[in-house]
């Protein structure tokens, strides 16, 4: 049976002419794509499915800044847009909350063949999965999700910064995941558990809160690139994704 999916592309004003080019080719695949356009700072562009930092503030009911001391914050000039990176997508959800599943690509994301990506990804029936996931060394839940290894830029580091200042996570979870975003799918269980536990008032860095906290309530998550740099579901160098025109390697997280 075929899926009812939403493919959705995150973009801004300053950068989607730069990157419009790169979506053509997604035509081919005869899926419809949505431009998800954040107008904070430009009120007067209008492309797609527009929101702002208040529009995110009031549909979430979320009132607080982000936390200066968080390692991802430590400039102290990142707002909730970014920071909470699923707040736009949950966003998206409350107004659209019909899908099946929900694709999520950051602007600057190409394919040399969409085709065989979709082709690929389709059999698949995680609740959620991202370019990376990844698990702390201690967890064994997740079989298909790949441990931080010392092969990655990071290393254990990435699990003492997440939880961080200002997230909020239950102290009952023991079992900590993380992830890198700039390709993300979500199924519509995925969507109303991340709403359901943002109205319990739960929050945190999304790239390690969002799988973290679906693992916790059982969902299934999944990886597109695994720590040996191929895929479950594609020839990597013929789908060939680049994010900011670099193909992302385990060894960068």
């Amino acid at each position: 049976m075929s899926l009812n999916n939403a493919y959705c592309v995150c973009t801004v004003p300053s950068t989607y002419q730069s990157y419009i080019k790169h979506w053509d080719s997604f035509k081919e695949t005869g899926r419809e794509l949505t431009f998800v356009s954040d107008i904070s700072s430009d009120g007067s562009f209008d492309v797609g499915f527009l929101y702002n930092e208040t529009n995110i503030r009031m549909s979430l009911n979320f009132f607080k800044d982000v936390d200066k001391k968080n390692f991802w914050n430590s400039v102290g000039n990142r707002n909730i847009i970014w920071f909470y990176a699923h707040f736009r997508m949950l966003n998206y959800y409350i107004h659209n909350p019909y899908y099946d599943n929900y694709w999520f690509f950051d602007d600057d994301v190409r394919m040399d063949n969409w085709n065989l990506f979709f082709d690929g990804v389709d059999k698949d029936d995680s609740d959620f999965m991202s370019y990376f996931c990844f698990k702390n060394k201690d967890v064994e839940s997740q079989s298909l999700i790949p441990k931080i290894d010392s092969n990655t830029h990071s290393c254990d580091a990435w699990f003492l910064r997440f939880p961080g200042p200002g997230d909020v996570v239950p102290e009952d979870v023991k079992e900590v995941f993380g992830s890198f975003f700039p390709v993300v799918k979500f199924s519509n269980k995925a969507m109303k558990k991340l709403l359901d536990l943002n109205n319990e008032g739960l929050s945190g860095y999304s790239e390690g809160f969002v799988p973290t906290m679906l693992n916790k309530h059982g969902m299934k998550l999944n990886t597109l690139i695994k720590s040996n740099d191929k895929s479950d579901f594609f020839d990597v160098d013929e789908v060939n994704i680049k994010h900011k025109n670099i193909k992302i390697e385990w060894s960068w997280i």
